[in-house]
């Protein structure tokens, strides 16, 4: 059987990986503007929010990229069966373990919970490099903590038994 007589999928997986991120990015960004959020502005007339705002716009934008991607069917062929031969059980261990690891980012904070969203991630997808996943799961949570929080002085979560 030839290439061009194999039946294509009507649509690439990234059009539904993108619209799902677009609408969850979509939903955070008019989240935003709720009035739950009472904040005083930065510097007389940038909110708290605009850093979040900002953030959200361009995921929104490389999620929109990615659904015209997937409506013009680029990328690999084999991409359309990558998610599945993962397996639906790992996938649904990897959302368990996302899930777990924001509890633990909302109770102890960036640089635990971020550091242990990472391990945990990484294991359950089967990466089993522990003498590399380690010390990048360490240094990443570090230097976005360092980059945000020291020198951009954007508020992270410290978690809740810290603070």
């Amino acid at each position: 059987m030839r290439d061009d007589d194999a039946p294509k999928a009507p649509v690439h997986p990234d059009f539904h990986y993108g619209f799902a991120l677009f609408a969850v990015g979509g939903w955070m960004f008019l989240h935003t503007f709720s009035d739950r959020y009472d904040f005083d502005l930065l510097f007389g007339d940038v909110s708290t929010v605009f850093f979040p705002r900002v953030v959200l716009t361009l995921w929104m934008a490389l999620s929109a990229i990615l659904i015209v991607n997937g409506l013009r069917g680029r990328g690999d062929r084999d991409d359309r069966e990558r998610v599945l031969s993962v397996g639906i059980p790992r996938l649904v261990l990897v959302f368990a373990v996302t899930v777990a690891a924001a509890v633990v980012l909302w109770l102890a904070g960036l640089l635990i919970g971020g550091t242990a969203l990472m391990i945990a991630v990484g294991l359950a997808l089967g990466y089993r490099r522990l003498i590399l996943l380690v010390p990048v799961s360490l240094a990443v949570p570090t230097a976005i903590w360092f980059a945000l929080g020291h020198v951009a002085r954007i508020s992270l979560p410290a978690g809740v038994l810290w603070g």
